[in-house]
């Protein structure tokens, strides 16, 4: 090959190498990792939610998967941010970390509700503690339900004769879990008659709150996991789990064949008051703060929304109901309390197995 020849050729892989540069990505992709909630999962791993990410705001995002309360205890130089499932972890979170600078926004929210099987609802419902609304279910006397848990009432004796064991909700580890944690919270709030229960209160129905979860047996560490187990192991093992709203929609949209399945088999039970999870995004470092301003992105919200069931914590964005009435869900949740102080939680936590 002539002289001429190669520095044209070379000219012309300049000339394209610079119009790539030019008009292509202006910034490399850079890796966000993070710790994040265990019902965050299917979104996390959604090839639309990375896609978005990437190309909207060149970040891709590697997480690893762990128990709200968890991350508490994990090194924040690790990674440039968390994403517990509530407020109150956040906070935790924060509290074990005084020197840390964090960025925080509440990205979305879902309440706790109890799950069940429409032979044990239609129990619940002859002891006036769940009522039917317009093909809605609520548990209008919750504090009647702890009750019959505690004085140790069993499944027969509420005329569910091929139903074994002592009455119970079943939740997640309240010392590894949020769910679970929150359901204590919500525990102590009724128990204390729906005032907020102060360090003295909140000790003299300690010895009930541990009652209440002893009786649950062996306790998940995941609400995916809990979720799971309640939908293929069936009502004989989970009568009444306490989970979170957005998974029963998740699973839905996930699995077109068993719509028919979860519309006349399951049953979403909505505790009055119950309490919301949040989902703040803590970011701890640059990247992590590129990471917190695109998860507020219209587009990831509902993406989150459809696919999800996140209900949105961003403000002025709104979800599309539809999917709500499918699967037996309200579109507003009008009775929720708040949680407990976190040193009254932290109280209850430290109480708990």
């Amino acid at each position: 090959m002539g002289k001429g020849k190669f520095f044209a050729g070379l000219l012309l892989v300049l000339i394209a190498a610079g119009v790539a540069v030019y008009f292509g990505p202006t910034a490399r992709t850079e890796t966000v990792h993070i710790l994040y909630g265990s019902e965050k999962d299917g979104l996390i791993k959604d090839a639309d939610f990375q896609d978005i990410l990437k190309d909207e705001y060149g970040i891709v995002v590697e997480g690893t998967k762990m128990g709200s309360l968890e991350m508490a205890d994990a090194d924040p130089g690790a990674v440039d941010g968390v994403w517990p499932s509530s407020g109150l972890a956040a906070r935790v979170f924060t509290s074990r970390h005084p020197g840390m600078a964090a960025k925080s926004q509440n990205i979305f929210n879902t309440p706790i509700v109890f799950y069940s099987w429409p032979e044990v609802t239609e129990a619940l419902i002859r002891e006036k503690i769940v009522e039917k609304r317009n093909n809605l279910y609520y548990v209008i006397n919750t504090r009647k339900f702890l009750d019959m848990i505690v004085s140790g009432r069993t499944w027969k004796s509420m005329g569910l004769e091929h139903q074994n064991g002592l009455v119970s909700i079943i939740a997640t580890d309240p010392t590894r879990s949020n769910s679970g944690f929150l359901t204590a919270g919500l525990i102590a709030v009724i128990l204390n008659d729906g005032n907020m229960p102060d360090p003295a209160t909140a000790g003299a129905h300690l010895e009930t709150i541990q009652k209440i979860f002893r009786n649950m047996g062996f306790l998940e560490n995941s609400t995916g996991y809990l979720f799971d187990k309640y939908l293929n192991q069936g009502q004989g093992a989970f009568p009444v789990i306490a989970a979170y709203e957005n998974l029963l929609i998740e699973f839905y949209r996930a699995y077109p064949r068993h719509q028919d399945l979860i519309r006349t088999r399951t049953r979403v039970l909505i505790p009055e008051p119950t309490v919301w999870s949040e989902h703040p995004f803590l970011a701890l470092s640059e990247k992590g703060k590129t990471l917190l301003n695109a998860l507020q992105d219209p587009e990831i919200q509902k993406l989150a929304w459809d696919r999800y069931g996140f209900r949105s914590g961003v403000l002025g964005i709104e979800n599309d109901p539809g999917i709500l009435n499918e699967v037996g869900l309200p579109e507003r949740v009008a009775s929720v309390t708040p949680l407990p102080s976190p040193d009254v939680m932290e109280k209850i936590s430290a109480a708990l197995p």
